[in-house]
């Protein structure tokens, strides 16, 4: 699988290559960015993206934009960073004959990475052995193009074995059939708010793995027991009200789509997302109907717990200790569970959501 176009990754020791054109993606273009000649394709915000090739992850940008430019009309990528979206939309523009003959497992391996999303065989496998190959590739005396190249070297034969059900994709397997068995109690409170109710007979006192955040691109593992992608078989597009019950009462935590940081196009948004005009600063929320709910139970609490509703999705977790993409929690101050009964707590979301709001 020959790599027909030239990769170069910004801060390398080596020399960068001339080219008649360069697209830059998954992030944003620096200096040598050349208006009205070179490309960049990214969800990052700020973006110079083309409306035609804006999509969800970056990966799938790229591939909007092999399929609207039939020719190969540049002779260089860039990046400046290693994450699977990131390495997966080089691949695409690098070695855009193999890539497009697997399109639909790549742009699902990207979602897995950037959004949390859940994907089976080849797909999973391709984010899990990214994932797991990042730990050794963050040397600083690697440079990125090097790490580059082993990542293409992995996603090549990844793509050319036969798909196997790994013991990292039976993890996510095992945890959504205590969804479809009833052990995890999942009810759609309306159209955009479902709830995820994990009894105690379920915990069975291990109350802390169901508690741990996932971080990004970080690979399966036993370090959870409820992982966002399990949730996001069925509601990726939806705001997720997780309940963790204990025998001392319930911890209670509001998750927004794992898409919400990026500039995507026909994906659901929640009311009162602001976008950011910087990734690193993270979307602002200005919900009063939602603030005007956390007041509520607030004043319901009979007991010390305290919900705590973070003002800006904060995709580096800069301002929110429990890490996108939770922006309501009640796991915050200690280990204090909210008194309140699940139910009277579900009914409070119920008439949260009222219309929808796409970005575009």
């Amino acid at each position: 699988m020959k790599q027909e176009i030239e990769f170069y990754g910004e801060g390398s020791p080596y020399e960068r290559p001339t080219s008649v054109r360069t697209i830059y993606v998954d992030g944003t273009a620096g200096s040598h960015f050349r208006g009205g000649i070179d490309v960049e394709l990214s969800h990052w915000r700020p973006n110079q993206t083309d409306e035609q090739y804006k999509a969800g992850t970056s990966t799938e940008i790229c591939f909007k934009y092999l399929h609207l430019n039939k020719t190969q009309n540049y002779g260089l990528v860039v990046n400046n960073h290693l994450d699977v979206d990131g390495v997966l939309s080089v691949f695409v523009l690098t070695h855009p004959t193999v890539a497009l003959a697997h399109e639909d497992v790549i742009i699902k391996a990207a979602e897995v990475g950037d959004f949390w999303a859940w994907s089976e065989g080849k797909a999973f496998n391709l984010f899990q052995e990214l994932s797991l190959i990042f730990k050794d590739l963050e040397s600083p005396k690697r440079g990125l193009g090097d790490s580059y190249q082993q990542c293409f070297e992995l996603i090549t034969k990844i793509l050319q074995e036969r798909t196997s059900t790994t013991e990292a994709e039976k993890i996510l397997l095992r945890q959504y059939a205590l969804v479809e068995e009833g052990k995890i109690i999942r009810e759609e409170l309306n159209e955009r708010i479902v709830s995820y109710h994990v009894p105690k007979e379920t915990t069975k006192g291990d109350d802390k793995t169901y508690l741990n955040t996932a971080k990004f691109n970080e690979p399966i593992s036993e370090r959870l027991a409820f992982w966002p992608q399990v949730r996001n078989r069925r509601d990726a597009q939806k705001l997720q009200l997780v309940s963790i019950e204990t025998e001392k009462g319930i911890h209670h935590e509001l998750f927004v789509p794992g898409y919400c940081w990026a500039d995507t196009v026909g994906l659901w948004q929640p009311p009162g997302l602001v976008p950011a005009e910087d990734v690193l600063h993270g979307n602002k929320l200005h919900w009063d109907d939602l603030s005007k709910v956390v007041a509520e139970l607030n004043a319901r609490e009979p007991g010390p717990c305290h919900w705590n509703l973070f003002s800006t999705i904060d995709f580096f977790n800069k301002m929110n200790p429990r890490n996108f993409p939770i922006i309501l929690t009640t796991v915050y101050n200690g280990n204090v569970r909210s008194q309140l009964s699940l139910e009277s707590v579900k009914d409070a979301f119920r008439g949260l959501v009222g219309t929808e709001t796409l970005w575009t």
